[in-house]
């Protein structure tokens, strides 16, 4: 077995058939190999339930001490799917019979492991006629986010403190975040309960599967749900399905999860990494990626961001903070408002918090700038007219070529093409009140893509978002320069490069990009006056500036690059 690493630690989860599957410890050991001799695994999870099988008490001792004698430590694991219905089925939580399945399979891992963790499908989308009649006159989020923390407390944690009182009992959430509260999850209330959280990580392919999730989501999910507990979030976990088609697209979640500093990194599952097909190429390029990573990581200080404020309870642009993150814009989130932030980022969802006005004014009074999208100005309606005339009309214009501005807002220079044809709203404000500092061209007129004003100390900025958020990957680069540059004032680097290149930042002033790129390219980067050095973390080279104090550099297809800025 391979050294463990330095900044985190590893796991695999082992479904209940994966359990039952282990008949033969001879046969296993060998098959267990092709995932240790690749990467070192500190835990399994061992999952006693999921989908009406069960494994036995006796045969999951026999198994614990398998992995235990090879000084890997073992946890509990439970999956409260249904069968049935459409999709993916839950369990009835007004059923008698699966809350008693529920309670039996927390007693097994009690009384066997010291640990118990969630599987996320731990959440409810049952429209039987018995929630009908429980759900009442509630809406459904109303009802299900009451009925799953009752289970929560009731059933849970009741039942894993009554046997085992020191239980660590963890509850994963699943990487699709925006439709948390439609199917009872609740990061708001259900951390107090719960003695920790873990994170699904899966963007798998953002195109062609079921959950089209953009990359950058790996990385923003981790970072969203540490705010929800701090220091109680345990780690992320992946899985290689819809990941075939390209294996950097299974490496990239773990890369991601990894630069959002995760504790530890769970792998999904042992009877895929086992295999014989395409998943049997996982295991080992992800001990390649978490060499790589850990040695990366200790240079790295805490991550930080342009402050994205998304509450609990939010619906709205929905997975647009990942599309922008794509193109490459640092974002810190947080269910919080983030009081004293400099620059601060609501999107629609944001539009929720009935004293949003109130705060963003004080942000700006204060000398902060408040960066919101068209989606949010659509939401808040006349209330935005406190900061500034700016509406949201409902004609549309398709833009195909766009242009930025050299002097805040006072001209435009272009035409520059984009990738292909834009659909944007058409927001209607005043010139000379409100300046473009990016536009979008069409038929003897153009339209603003980035508009910004001054309000008290600070600024109020508003960026036009397409009907389809992929649509952001077709903007130029003079376009995603105009927005970088509202989302990265405070940090001494700017990246000036086309979409699809990521930026993460630490608040050591160290660096990565990542290029999702299908393509090697070029990219730019912009210093501040008071950058005396720009170091490549990996080598220790010094990158020189020009007399722009700018660097080119390539950046080869779907790689990393790390760099320290130092002032």
């Amino acid at each position: 077995m391979r050294e463990g690493y330095k900044n985190f630690t590893t796991a695999v989860y082992c479904t209940v058939s994966d359990v039952n599957s282990i008949t033969n410890l001879e046969k296993f050991e060998r098959e267990f190999a092709h995932i240790t001799d690749s990467a070192h695994i500190d835990k399994v999870y061992l999952e006693y339930y999921r989908s009406n099988e069960w494994c036995t008490k006796e045969h999951m001792l026999e198994v614990k001490e398998f992995f235990n004698k090879k000084g890997i430590k073992t946890s509990g694991g439970i999956t409260t799917s249904g069968r049935g219905g459409e999709g993916f089925a839950s369990m009835c939580f007004e059923e008698d019979e699966d809350k008693d399945k529920i309670r039996m399979a927390v007693e097994l891992c009690a009384e066997t492991f010291d640990e118990l963790i969630l599987d996320d499908f731990y959440f409810t989308n049952c429209r039987c006629e018995k929630c009908i009649v429980a759900k009442g006159d509630r809406t459904w989020t109303e009802f299900r986010l009451a009925q799953k923390l009752e289970v929560s407390k009731d059933v849970i944690m009741k039942t894993a403190k009554s046997i085992n009182p020191g239980m660590n009992v963890i509850i994963k959430y699943p990487q699709w975040f925006e439709y948390y509260n439609e199917t009872g999850y609740d990061p708001v209330n259900e951390p107090k309960y719960f003695d920790a959280i873990y994170t699904g990580t899966e963007t798998r392919n953002p195109d062609y599967s079921q959950q089209h999730l953009p990359k950058y989501l790996s990385y923003f999910v981790m970072r969203y749900l540490e705010s929800a507990a701090p220091g109680r979030n345990l780690g992320g976990w992946f899985d290689p399905f819809d990941c075939t088609y390209n294996l950097t697209s299974y490496l990239e979640q773990g890369y991601l999860t990894l630069f959002a500093k995760a504790k530890e990194v769970t792998l999904f599952c042992l009877g895929a990494l086992r295999k014989q097909g395409p998943w049997r190429l996982m295991a080992p390029a992800a001990g390649e990626m978490f060499e790589e990573c850990d040695e990366l990581l200790g240079k790295l200080g805490n991550p930080v961001g342009a402050a994205a404020y998304r509450p609990g309870r939010a619906r709205g642009e929905n997975d647009l903070h990942s599309y922008l993150g794509m193109c490459g814009i640092p974002l810190e989130p947080g269910f919080e408002y983030p009081e004293g932030a400099k620059t601060v980022f609501l999107s629609e969802g944001a539009a929720v918090d009935k004293d949003i006005i109130s705060k963003m004014h004080k942000t700006m009074m204060d000398g902060g700038d408040c960066i919101v999208t068209s989606g949010f100005v659509r939401k808040v309606g006349d209330a935005f007219g406190q900061f500034v005339n700016i509406k949201v009309t409902d004609r549309k214009a398709i833009v195909k070529e766009f242009a930025g501005s050299p002097n805040n807002g006072i001209s435009l220079s272009g035409p520059v093409p984009g990738k292909d044809a834009v659909l944007i709203p058409q927001i209607d404000y005043c010139t000379n009140d409100v300046w473009e500092l990016a536009a979008g061209y069409a038929k003897a007129n153009n339209f603003p893509i980035v508009l910004r004003t001054t309000y008290g100390k600070g600024h109020i900025c508003v960026v036009t978002i397409p009907d389809n958020y992929g649509d952001l990957y077709n903007y130029p680069a003079v376009v995603l320069n105009a927005i970088r540059g509202l989302f990265t004032k405070e940090l001494p680097v700017k990246l000036l490069a086309e979409s699809q290149i990521q930026l993460f930042a630490y608040d050591n002033n160290a660096y990565i990009l990542r290029s999702d790129l299908p393509y090697n390219e070029s990219v730019t980067l912009e210093f501040a006056e008071g950058v005396k050095k720009v170091t490549e973390l990996k080598s220790g080279r010094e990158l020189k500036m020009d007399s722009n104090r700018k660097i080119s550099m390539p950046l080869m297809s779907c790689s990393n690059f790390a760099f320290r800025v130092e002032m």
